[in-house]
């Protein structure tokens, strides 16, 4: 199993034992929230020339208390798979939404967490230490099941 070291300086520790998935946050982040949401992987049939959705999978929304609807935050969007649609999207049988790349944060035995390239488009306040704490979380669950 790939149990996540705890990274320097991140003190608050997010737990979901439904999934088993740990992500480590800064003292900021004293008082986060969470939201459960779901993401949508899509299939292109060149014969019907459609996109058809055939997978889905929670996403799971870390907030910044600090977040307002009038003045939001970066969320931290962290898509679950499967570690069979893991592999099915790697090889290239959906995707999910509109040309980003889904980076492994970290995996167990039955799923893998993973964080869109587009999840950050520099457009909210915090979104910069966002990618950080992507970054961080990453590096503490290394090695990853499809290196980059």
């Amino acid at each position: 199993m790939n149990a996540p070291n705890y990274p320097s300086g991140l003190p608050l520790r997010y737990h979901n034992a439904h999934y088993d998935l740990t992500f480590f946050l800064p003292p900021a982040w004293q008082g986060y929230s969470v939201l459960v949401q779901q993401w949508e992987g899509r299939t292109y049939f060149p014969g019907a020339d459609e996109e058809t959705v055939t997978e889905r999978g929670p996403l799971i929304v870390l907030r910044h208390p600090q977040w307002q609807a009038n003045d939001p935050c970066q969320d931290i969007p962290i898509l679950v798979f499967t570690r069979s649609q893991w592999d099915a999207h790697h090889q290239g049988k959906f995707s999910i939404g509109a040309g980003g790349i889904e980076q492994e944060i970290r995996h167990n035995f039955k799923f893998v967490f993973a964080i869109s390239s587009r999840f950050n488009s520099g457009e909210f306040k915090g979104w910069q230490e966002a990618g950080h704490l992507i970054e961080q979380n990453r590096a503490a669950s290394a090695p990853h099941l499809y290196p980059e």
